[in-house]
């Protein structure tokens, strides 16, 4: 079993202690070393003497906030890989820490799968939004280019434009496995097949072609 450090930087206990909670459910998967910092000077600091794996950083925080944190961080170990959390999903603060370096950007409402699937996913290189992120920062992207829908619609199930339809509304698969009856395995491997379809691998992708077939437009 693979060890994963991790640094998480917030400044409520609660929030750490239900992040560490959380991951406690996956120990027979992943062999997790936890350390912790309630400031951004902390958490840079413990940065620059560890090498983590990945580490979870708050947007706001006493002392110095995530984005300056990332910044130095970054600046010193451009390796590091940094998983932006937040309470908020203002764009604003989105943009400044994708800017600042982070692989991804969640809200601290997040369940444990979907918390396990941003960790790997920024672990494996790739960048990771929550739905509703994703929805805010796609909605303020609009730069996508021309596709042809006809021949993009062709390829997707009543089922599957259904399901893309709810995920630009920010519905999660387990809210769209109760709206539609559905189970969430069901609505996982419908999931999967739009990822193949529309050739992306991430929400953000699977949103971005929404907008780009006008699905926005339904909500």
């Amino acid at each position: 079993m693979k060890k994963i450090k991790l640094l998480i930087a917030d400044d409520h206990k609660m929030v750490r202690e239900g992040i560490c909670s959380m991951l406690e459910l996956y120990k027979n998967k992943y062999n997790f070393l936890i350390d912790v910092a309630d400031t951004g000077a902390e958490a840079v600091a413990k940065a620059l003497k560890d090498n983590y794996d990945l580490i979870i950083m708050d947007y706001q925080m006493p002392l110095m906030n995530g984005v300056v944190a990332t910044k130095k961080i970054l600046s010193n170990t451009p390796n590091a890989k940094v998983l932006a959390i937040s309470n908020y999903d203002e764009y604003a603060n989105i943009t400044s820490m994708i800017n600042a370096g982070a692989k991804g950007f969640i809200l601290k409402n997040i369940n444990s799968d979907e918390l396990i699937l941003a960790i790997t996913t920024v672990l494996n290189n790739k960048n990771y939004y929550s739905s509703d992120v994703a929805v805010k920062f796609i909605h303020n992207n609009q730069n996508t280019k021309e596709i042809d829908n006809t021949s993009v619609l062709k390829t997707l199930t009543k089922r599957e434009i259904e399901i893309l339809k709810l995920i630009t509304m920010e519905y999660t698969n387990v809210k769209i496995a109760e709206k539609l009856k559905l189970s969430k395995r069901t609505i996982d491997k419908h999931r999967q097949h739009l990822l193949e379809k529309l050739n992306t691998n991430n929400t953000v992708g699977l949103i971005k072609k929404a907008m780009e077939l006008n699905y926005f437009k339904t909500k």
